[in-house]
């Protein structure tokens, strides 16, 4: 099963044209979720480029790890975490992981770090960010330690990207300067994507000198029976800057890089690599 998928997956990513959604039944009804993909592209500079004509691009699912983004821009601007900081993993209960700072939390997607910034923000200050970033639907309720994670809280592509157009415009009501520190944490080396699927090509071959990519992955599992997998970012070409947001859902076997393979598809066909 999950080799049909992973070839379905490569077949939309590098086959089909990029206005046309996927979507594949997986059995009878209510046996498993279907396949459902969104890939929007903007152009900063000239606005929207493409999207796939699909329900599952206004769909709120978990938003998993890229919630790391707006969690991390939070916790420095709440004063629990500083930039470079290196927080012992020991200390406060979270035994078990290595020491981070921001840009490794944000890189290795350590859960423990960002749930010791929601237990001191708590719910309430949780869901006032939430709020004041237009982030989906704000829900905190389901968990303090959690809540992003196949919990409450859900978000849709398209509220993915309305979100990530200001945070690479500046134009989130938070300091300067916490925005270029999380965005340090999104740098991908050249060529490839980082994430808990491990390193996936990921752009030009070989990589081009005027190009760079900055992108946050997931790979969730919603009301315990649906994959939801994401990248979601920025790519810099030369004065050009992209963003993009790639998910897809489906079954729990589904690739925890589908979402990068649909991405890369996607944006070689616009030409941004």
């Amino acid at each position: 099963m999950k080799a049909v998928l992973t070839a379905a997956l490569f077949a939309v990513s590098l086959c089909g044209p990029a206005t046309q959604a996927y979507a594949q039944s997986m059995g009878p009804p209510g046996s498993e979720p279907k396949i459902q993909s969104c890939f929007v592209l903007y152009d900063l500079s000239g606005g929207e480029i493409s999207r796939t004509p699909s329900a599952a691009c206004s769909r709120r699912v978990s938003p998993g790890a890229t919630f790391d983004i707006p969690h991390a821009l939070a916790g420095l601007d709440g004063g629990i975490v500083q930039a470079q900081e290196r927080i012992g993993a020991d200390s406060g209960g979270n035994a078990g992981g290595s020491d981070q700072t921001l840009d490794s939390a944000l890189q290795f997607s350590a859960p423990w770090y960002f749930q010791r910034i929601a237990q001191r923000l708590g719910a309430q200050r949780e869901r006032e960010y939430m709020v004041r970033f237009n982030y989906g639907n704000a829900d905190t309720s389901s968990g303090a330690t959690n809540f992003w994670d196949g919990g409450s809280l859900k978000v849709s592509p398209d509220e993915q990207l309305l979100f990530l157009r200001r945070f690479f415009r500046d134009e989130l009501s938070v300091n300067r300067q916490m925005i270029a520190d999380v965005r340090s944490g999104l740098r991908q080396p050249p060529g490839v994507v980082v994430g808990s699927f491990g390193v996936a090509p990921f752009g030009a071959t070989p990589p081009r000198d005027d190009t760079s990519v900055a992108a946050k992955s997931a790979s969730t599992v919603m009301d315990g029976r649906e994959g939801v997998r994401w990248l979601v970012g920025q790519v810099r070409r030369g004065t050009r800057q992209y963003v993009f947001v790639s998910c897809v859902t489906g079954p729990k076997s589904l690739p925890q890089n589908a979402a990068v393979s649909l991405a890369e598809g996607e944006l070689r066909r616009a030409n941004v690599f």
